[in-house]
């Protein structure tokens, strides 16, 4: 959308999830460390992770899926502006029956695609070539929320819809992959990310503040902070997991 229709979308977000620059750094340099030939990363978005890996490891080919056509395009130019756009292929595709299997494999806040988190690594595991690594994130409690907590969250939040730490762990352990990192995000890369993800609508409406949807962003807007910041603000984590498959035996 123009500044004359709305807001723009994720247009003051480098990642659609929740990361500091540190560790996203790192995340690339891991990745691209272990030399992957071919990437695939299921609800990539505009895949800013698997353009930087692209970008860096020669000769790999990656393939990026999302069911958003406009992030999509945003990663397409992406590529073309990085010089990758020979190796990286960005396919409109929801991903939770996809069947080419990678030697990098990345779903990061896509978990839902699946089921539960545990759905998703059960899923993914079977798309990580021997030798291979899946990168996963999802979010995870803290503690297990009470009603009154779940009720002051997205409508429709329940329990059951994000495990605890060590519970993902085990789940990712049981269909054969072994931790090689571990890490949750600390509490200001999530408050950095929600700012961000609304400062398209609060950058929007300060410059618009008489528009004819004025009243429908600004409620929006009200609405999402008041899911993080009265909801799952410190009940809420988000965790990385950098798994690898043994080679064949």
């Amino acid at each position: 959308m123009t500044a004359h229709d709305g807001p723009a979308r994720y247009g003051h977000l480098y990642c659609n999830s929740p990361i500091a620059d540190w560790r996203f750094d790192r995340q690339v340099a891991e990745c691209a460390a272990f030399a992957p030939q071919t990437i695939l990363d299921i609800g990539c978005g505009w895949g800013e992770l698997i353009q930087r890996v692209t970008e860096r490891v020669p000769g790999a080919r990656a393939v990026g899926i999302d069911s958003d056509v406009e992030l999509l395009e945003r990663g397409r130019a992406g590529a073309v502006r990085r010089g990758i756009a020979d190796r990286l292929e960005f396919v409109e595709y929801r991903g939770e029956d996809w069947t080419e299997p990678a030697d990098l494999v990345v779903c990061i806040g896509a978990a839902h695609a699946f089921g539960t988190g545990a759905d998703a690594v059960g899923a993914l595991a079977k798309l990580v070539k021997p030798g291979g690594r899946l990168l996963f994130g999802d979010g995870v409690w803290e503690r297990v929320p009470t009603e009154a907590e779940l009720a002051a969250m997205w409508p429709g939040t329940g329990a059951g819809d994000w495990l605890l730490l060590p519970d993902l762990v085990d789940a990712a352990v049981a269909v054969g992959l072994r931790p090689l990192r571990v890490e949750s995000v600390e509490r200001h890369e999530w408050d950095d990310f929600e700012s961000a993800f609304l400062a398209d609508k609060e950058v929007w409406l300060q410059a618009n503040p008489g528009h004819a949807r004025a009243a429908e962003v600004r409620e929006q807007a009200d609405a999402h902070r008041a899911w993080w910041l009265r909801g799952h603000r410190g009940l809420l984590g988000f965790a990385y997991l950098t798994l690898g498959r043994a080679v064949a035996l």
